[in-house]
């Protein structure tokens, strides 16, 4: 019988496991790793989601609150503030936000920030929506290059810039009550607005930048007339007081008026940016139409009190021109005292006509008509042109009773001869009726006049003795002539025989009127 081979080996002659190293990465270390790319992949779309981080500067921090305030375009928030903090110096406040990705673009020098809250200003009333919402900082793109660091707008540009409309330049002497934000109107309909102003000409000079929208932008011409009509206008000259205002907002806010010659109509529209004179108000536009002047000077002796520079110079109650200045003059040899009063005739005014009645050529030679006019008795002279102001004006008219004279040119202006206003002839007639009383020998007839009251006086006491006799005459004859009285009753009786004798009379001339043969023959049976 075979022996049995299979019978189970000893234990110490178990088969030793022989380990072999794994080549590669192990599973275990997959994890970490895709977790850490997965992180660095949210980041990256995280930051490149993100978008810009900008700085802004402003004087408070009036509305802003880090994580809270939004920054908006057009009310789409595009953005919002993530710190606000004190500069080093103390002058200004920093403000840290972050914007959406895309706004690089328009991250420009150009740009505009601004704080938006309530607000009331010459255009009204804004911002009241941020009495619910909260303020926020409005944003608005402009040209330029690449930028990240800006400086806020205290306030509110007054035209957006996605506004259609052109911009123009007024010049001016004085700014009045103008804002940025005021009105410009044209027949009374709001067009437009101011932008700012600033000084110009070294200071001699306004600056208005005015913005007019589009499509009414195209009513502004090359000789349109701009003029001032801010609050109430009230000017006090020898026609009066004159009050006037445009409308109820300009009175409040201020505003400009232009309009267009109807002549001009069909100019093109003046370009952007085109100058304009703004003039002070309305009348001064009329003012400004007559372009040629002429300057002459009128002597005078007396008080010029209430006459002023712009004072009116008119012709039979016609305006012609103004007052340019009023001076004093002292003759140094013979302390003679004249008042020069310089002014303007505007020839323009005046058409001079030919025997045709067409206008003449020497229109233009205004020199010489005045002096065939003075040669006729023209003559300057101070009149009042209120009583309620007490303003005076420069007449020229006609005195033909005047000395003769002749406009004389040696001077620096031709000179008009004068006389004395209608308050200095009654003023030297009082003066001479003073002086020819105070000449007559007052004493002599005061001691006349003495002498005649005491005669009056005595014949006043006759005149009375008089009447009382005449009223004791009066008593008595009214004694005689009493009803009761004799004298009375003998003149009835007289009277009464007179009467039967008349009739006696009548009937004697009748008979003999129808018997005259009875004065010879007598009277028959």
């Amino acid at each position: 019988m075979s022996e049995q081979t299979d019978r189970p080996p000893e234990r110490d002659e178990l088969p030793e496991v022989e380990v072999q190293a794994r080549r590669g990465i192990s599973l275990v270390w997959l994890i970490p790793l895709v977790a850490g790319a997965i992180a660095a992949w949210l980041a990256y779309t995280t930051i490149m989601a993100q978008g810009p981080t900008i700085t802004i500067t402003f004087l408070t921090a009036d509305g802003l609150e880090a994580g809270k305030t939004k920054i908006k375009y057009r009310d789409v928030q595009v953005g919002q503030v993530e710190e606000v903090e004190i500069a080093q110096d103390g002058s200004k406040i920093i403000v840290t936000a972050s914007l959406r990705k895309g706004a690089e673009p328009h991250l420009t020098e150009g740009t505009k920030f601004w704080v938006v809250r309530p607000r009331l200003s010459a255009g009204g009333v804004s911002g009241l929506g941020t009495l619910v919402s909260g303020s926020y900082i409005e944003v608005e793109p402009g040209p330029g290059a690449s930028k990240r660091a800006f400086t806020g707008l205290e306030v509110p540009p007054v035209v957006r810039a996605y506004e259609e409309g052109r911009k123009f330049l007024l010049q001016s002497d004085r700014l009045g009550s103008l804002n940025p934000g005021s009105p410009i109107y044209y027949r009374g309909i709001e067009v437009g607005e101011v932008l700012g102003y600033e000084l110009a000409g070294e200071g001699r000079g306004v600056s208005i930048h005015i913005f007019i929208k589009d499509p009414l932008f195209r009513l502004v011409r090359e000789n349109s007339r701009f003029w001032n009509a801010s609050g109430i206008d009230i000017s006090v000259g020898a026609d009066g007081f004159k009050v006037s205002t445009a409308s109820l907002e300009t009175l409040l806010a201020g505003g400009i008026v232009f309009d267009t010659p109807a002549s001009a109509t069909n100019a093109e529209p003046a370009p952007e940016g085109t100058e304009f004179k703004l003039f002070d108000d309305l009348a001064s536009v009329g003012e400004a139409s007559y372009t040629e002047k002429v300057a002459y000077v009128a002597y005078f002796d007396g008080s010029v009190r209430g006459l002023n520079v712009g004072a009116p110079v008119e012709f039979k109650g016609i305006r012609i021109g103004s007052v340019t200045d009023v001076a004093l003059e002292i003759n140094r040899r013979t302390a003679k005292i004249r008042i020069p009063v310089t002014f303007e005739i505007e020839p323009q005014r005046v058409n001079v006509v030919d025997v045709t009645g067409a206008v003449a050529q020497g229109q233009r030679a205004p020199y010489a008509t005045i002096a065939r006019l003075v040669k006729s008795g023209l003559r300057a002279q101070l009149q009042s042109g209120s009583l309620l102001t007490g303003q005076l004006l420069v007449s020229l008219d006609f005195h033909p009773d005047s000395p003769p004279a002749e406009l004389r040119t040696k001077g620096k202006y031709p000179e008009v001869p004068t006389v004395p206003s209608d308050l200095e002839e009654i003023t030297q007639s009082v003066e001479q009726l003073l002086a020819t009383l105070g000449a007559l020998p007052l004493e002599g007839l005061v001691e006349d006049l003495r002498q005649t009251v005491t005669s009056v006086e005595g014949t006043s006491n006759a005149a009375q003795a008089a009447l009382v006799q005449a009223k004791t005459t009066l008593i008595s004859a009214d004694g005689l002539m009493g009803k009761e009285s004799e004298v009375r009753y003998d003149l009835g009786r007289l009277l009464q025989e007179l009467t039967e004798t008349a009739r006696s009379v009548r009937f004697l001339a009748d008979y003999l009127e129808q018997h005259p043969e009875a004065l010879i023959r007598g009277k028959g049976e």
